[in-house]
């Protein structure tokens, strides 16, 4: 989304360094953008990937991960029904055996629409 902003801010003809200072991305991010919709205009950049390595988790797994957020935490073995990112974190490691950071899960839950789920508590 702030990808395809800073394109037409770009295209309006804000500059490198405005369009870095209002989206809050980095002068050689902005850079790189400029030169991606100079040569193909804002479909280039659309396309563009976004980096990282590919994710382990596909379609299948995240379609487990939210009917499980959509259940109770104690049917996967935690102490109560609330779901919190720790406990979001250690079901995700214990079924597919990868470990992501604290932002990447929260990411994740709100990605599949379900971030409003994870309790603000620690565990």
């Amino acid at each position: 989304m702030r990808r395809m902003t800073a394109g037409r801010m770009l295209l309006d003809g804000a500059s490198v360094e405005a369009v870095a200072e209002a989206l809050h991305l980095s002068l050689q991010t902005v850079k790189r953008y400029k030169a991606i919709v100079s040569e193909g205009g804002l479909d280039a950049l659309a396309k563009m990937g976004v980096g990282g390595r590919a994710s382990v988790l596909d379609r299948d797994a995240l379609d487990w991960i939210a009917a499980a957020l959509q259940g109770s935490a104690r049917e996967h073995g935690f102490e109560s029904d609330t779901w919190t990112n720790a406990r979001l974190r250690e079901l995700i490691e214990r079924r597919y055996g990868v470990r992501y950071s604290r932002v990447y899960v929260w990411q994740i839950a709100t990605n599949l629409g379900l971030g409003h789920l994870l309790s603000k508590s620690r565990r």
